[in-house]
């Protein structure tokens, strides 16, 4: 087996589940792109809500690959201040990881945010990562963004 491979055994218990989500939170908040490689799948993507800023309509936008993943967490940290993480709660069964949680701060282009989210983590039996599908419900309706 290699990196992060548990075994499609393992993958049918909650515990894999853990400590893998547990790695990618801490890659992904550290924008690691070695910690994340190691936890991603090689076609790996992220399925993400997106709007121009120009045309605040909401459509979505497909990341390809770990560099898009990286670099969309380096745009954040660059025009997002004062972001929190709340309300954390995560279900697993065997390929699937469904995460749920609030998620609020300052959009430099918008404003003041706080969305409602749902992420849903696709994983293979060998235990990567391969699509994180994400869906917001924003709070406020004045915010485009």
């Amino acid at each position: 087996m290699s990196r992060a491979e548990p075994g499609a055994a393992a993958m049918n218990q909650p515990e894999p589940y853990l400590a893998m989500m547990d790695r990618f939170r801490a890659a992904y908040a550290a924008i690691d792109a070695d910690g994340l490689r190691n936890l991603v799948s090689p076609d790996f993507e992220w399925h993400m809500d997106w709007f121009p800023a120009v045309a605040p309509v909401h459509t979505g936008k497909v990341l390809r690959g770990i560099g898009e993943m990286v670099a969309e967490l380096e745009r954040r940290k660059g025009a997002w201040s004062s972001v929190r993480f709340r309300h954390l709660k995560e279900q697993f069964q065997p390929g699937l990881v469904v995460q749920t949680f609030v998620i609020s701060g300052v959009d430099q282009r918008t404003g003041p945010f706080e969305v409602s989210a749902v992420d849903l983590y696709t994983v293979t039996a060998e235990g990567l990562i391969s699509k994180k599908d994400t869906y917001w419900k924003r709070a406020r309706a004045d915010w485009p963004g």
